[in-house]
């Protein structure tokens, strides 16, 4: 029962170190909440100038101009259902536009040709070159991406529609999983939850490093206090803290408006206990590196952004891929992981997939984390517990 009386320790010792806790607590919430309003709260609106140089048509005994037609077209759907988030706006000069467009004034300038008209409906043969319509832009913005191609779009449909062309194909959505009911802020959730998990190794490596800062493992060692003990001790109590971050970021999401599937809350639990079970195995090898808790502060941040950034837990990655194994591809951050954790939780929350088709993950999961325990239960006795 010495495991027990270093949990107990344990417990004290982690209530007294009180901002520790609460930033390790409180982080993922407040993520949680920057992600809900950097997703949720601002519409985002594309600004769209047309510049009409058609210079029209005789057709059927009447001047037309598609040009004209199509500037009015886009001011119709201004604001309308389906492209609310795109603002069509006219200007005279093409230079004008594309002065706006360098002063961030709009996202893409669209110049209408002078021979649009002729092209769409001259049937006489007269007309031989195809109206050629010109996106001018800044092609490293995402923007500008979006306005093009949905300016594309509504162009091409509004050319058919007016020329009377059908295409012989029509196009249908599917949906994959839970993805088409889920907001954008819901799509970042499952990653945010591990980052709750992840939050914890800073807390763990403090815990573990505070014994022989202390000095209280020439203590400990007088109750024949054996290094596995002394570990399971100390992480009965970080899986407290685990699971207590993962609740208040799971409720912060739920009450921005987070939809939790029915029957998921127990995968959501076990895939959160292995993953503590994997950053505390982790922690070890960042109080291997330590003396003090002051470097666990200082040491600990780089492997925390590692992991937040190149796992999936902040923001979607994919990783660079290293070589391949029949089918399975080994990639980049495969060390890594959480990477496996946010991936099961993507499958069953997003991806409607069975439970069962995340047991790669789990088992990947398991073998890191049994990685990481023996590489940093042999640095950690090496540096802290040799005389244990």
């Amino acid at each position: 029962m010495r495991w027990y009386a270093v949990f107990i320790k344990g417990m004290k010792e982690q209530i007294r170190d009180f901002w520790i806790l609460a930033m390790t607590v409180i982080m993922a919430p407040l993520f949680i909440a920057i992600y809900f309003l950097m997703v949720e709260t601002e519409t985002p609106v594309y600004d769209i100038l047309l510049v009409n140089q058609d210079s029209g048509i005789q057709h059927d005994g009447k001047q037309v101009n598609l040009g004209d037609s199509l500037v009015f077209y886009g001011q119709l759907l201004t604001g309308s259902s389906g492209v609310s988030m795109f603002q069509f706006r006219t200007e005279i000069s093409r230079e004008k536009a594309i002065e706006m467009l360098r002063q961030k004034q709009a996202e893409v300038v669209v110049v209408i040709p002078d021979n649009l008209s002729a092209s769409v409906f001259d049937t006489s043969g007269v007309t031989s070159t195809t109206a050629q319509v010109e996106l001018v832009g800044d092609v490293t913005q995402m923007e500008y991406i979006i306005g093009a191609v949905w300016t594309e779009e509504l162009i091409n449909q509004f050319v058919l529609e007016t020329a009377g062309i059908h295409l012989p194909i029509s196009w249908k959505e599917t949906t994959l999983g839970h993805s088409g009911q889920r907001s954008m802020f819901e799509l970042y959730v499952p990653g945010l939850l591990i980052l709750s998990i992840i939050m914890i190794i800073f807390s763990a490596s403090a815990a573990i490093v505070r014994e022989p800062e202390t000095r209280t493992l020439e203590r400990l060692k007088i109750s024949r206090l054996t290094s596995m003990e002394f570990l399971v001790g100390i992480s009965l109590v970080q899986i407290i803290i685990a699971i207590l971050s993962l609740a208040l970021a799971l409720v912060t999401a739920v009450v921005l408006g987070y939809t939790l599937i029915p029957g998921t809350l127990g995968f959501i639990l076990l895939i959160s206990f292995l993953t503590s079970l994997s950053m505390i195995s982790f922690s070890l090898i960042v109080a291997a590196m330590c003396r003090s808790i002051k470097e666990v502060a200082i040491i600990g941040t780089f492997p925390l952004f590692l992991l937040m950034f190149f796992t999936g837990a902040a923001f979607p990655i994919s990783g660079g891929k290293l070589f391949s194994i029949g089918e399975f591809e080994v990639m980049l951050n495969d060390i890594l992981s959480p990477k496996f954790a946010v991936e099961a939780l993507n499958k069953v929350l997003i991806r409607d997939m069975e439970i069962r088709d995340t047991i790669p993950e789990m088992i990947a999961l398991m073998l890191l984390t049994l990685l990481y325990f023996i590489v940093g239960t042999m640095a950690f006795k090496k540096r802290h517990m040799r005389a244990l």
